[in-house]
C-alpha cells in the first residue's frame, strides 16, 4: 500500500496509485475539515475499494456504457461490467487500476496509466494526471493519448464526491439535460433558478453548456469553486436519496453518450481522437472560504 502526500500551508492532499489513483484524503487544514469525502478504511486499500474515496477520474469515458450500445468495427457489441458493484459497465478502466508514478515534486504528482485494449475497452490508450497543489487550489490535468491503430470516440470524467451536510448547494449558469423516453432524447430544463438544494433534488443527469465556473457550499465552513481549466463544457450531478453524499463531476462527455449517440443526433460531448493523437482536459478546485 502505497500513499502518496502532498501539502502546503492551506491544503492536505493523499493519493493512491494502488487504486485507481484515487484520494483518499482533501483537507483544509485551517479548518481541519474534509473538502472531498475521506476513504473510510486505509487497512482495505485495493483496486476496487476506489468506489469508496473521494475522487477518481473517469477514462476513457464518463459514465454508463449498455448492452449492445459500443459501436466497434460498425458493430454495436458489449462490452464487460467494470465493477462488481455496477450493474453495467461504467467509467473505463482507470479508476479500478493501478498507475505508475511518474514524478513527483513538493506541489505535484504525476501519475501513468496505459490499458492494452485485450479486455474491456477494446482500443489501446495511455492516460497521464497530474495533481498540483496552488496555494488554496487543487489543479488536476489529464492527457489521453490514442496508441490504437484506429480512432475511437472518447470522453474524460472528474469524479469527486462530497459528504453532504443540511447547507449543500451548488451554483451553476445552467441546468439543462438530455433525457430520455422511450429511445427518443430531448433536451430538458429541470429548474430556471441557478442554484440547486442538494437535499431537495435527487437526480443523475449531466447538465450541458457549462460555464466553466461553479460555486459549492459544501458547509457553514466549506466552500469551493469548480473551475474549467480546459475542454470541459458539463457538470454532471449525482445525488442520490437515502446517501450521505454527493458528486459534483466536470465531465466532457454526458451521461449514457453511447446510447444517445446510437439513437439520436443530440450532443454527446464525446470527442474522436485519431491515432497518435491526445485529448486533455483539466479541473481546479479552488477554497473560497
Amino acid at each position: 500500500m502505497s500513499l502518496i502526500q502532498l501539502e502546503n500551508k492551506y491544503l492536505f492532499l493523499e493519493i493512491s496509485p494502488e487504486m485507481g489513483a484515487s484520494i483518499t484524503r482533501f483537507l483544509d487544514k485551517k479548518q481541519n475539515q474534509n473538502i472531498f469525502r475521506p476513504f473510510p478504511n486505509r487497512k482495505k486499500i485495493k483496486n476496487k475499494n476506489c468506489y469508496f474515496a473521494g475522487y477518481f477520474l473517469t477514462v476513457p469515458y464518463f459514465g454508463v456504457i449498455h448492452k449492445n450500445t459500443f459501436l466497434y468495427k460498425d458493430k454495436y457489441i458489449n462490452l464487460p461490467k467494470t465493477h462488481p458493484l455496477e450493474p453495467d459497465t461504467i467509467h473505463g478502466e482507470g479508476w479500478i487500476n493501478k498507475w505508475k508514478i511518474e514524478k513527483k515534486s513538493k506541489a505535484s504528482i504525476s501519475v501513468l496509466f496505459t490499458h492494452s485494449g485485450k479486455s474491456s475497452f477494446p482500443h489501446k490508450y495511455q492516460v497521464h494526471q497530474k495533481f498540483s497543489l496552488y496555494k488554496k487550489s487543487l489543479k488536476i490535468t489529464v492527457k489521453l493519448i490514442n496508441l490504437d491503430k484506429m480512432s475511437f470516440h472518447c470522453g474524460i470524467g472528474f469524479h469527486p464526491w462530497f459528504n453532504i451536510s443540511d447547507k449543500s448547494k451548488i451554483f451553476s449558469n445552467n441546468f439543462t439535460y438530455i433525457d430520455r423516453f422511450k429511445d427518443k432524447y430531448i433536451a430538458k430544463q429541470l429548474t430556471k433558478k441557478k442554484s440547486l438544494d442538494l437535499n431537495k433534488f435527487k437526480i443523475d443527469s449531466t447538465f450541458l453548456n457549462w460555464n466553466g465556473k461553479s460555486k459549492l457550499i459544501l458547509s457553514d465552513d466549506i466552500k469551493i469553486e469548480i473551475i474549467n481549466r480546459k475542454n470541459i463544457n458539463n457538470l454532471h450531478i449525482y445525488s442520490p436519496p437515502k446517501e450521505n453524499f454527493f458528486c459534483i463531476e466536470p465531465v466532457t462527455n454526458i451521461v449514457d453518450s453511447f446510447r444517445v449517440a446510437k439513437h439520436s443526433n443530440q450532443y454527446t460531448g464525446l470527442k474522436k481522437i485519431e491515432k497518435n493523437k491526445k485529448f486533455e482536459a483539466s479541473i481546479e478546485f479552488r477554497l473560497i472560504n
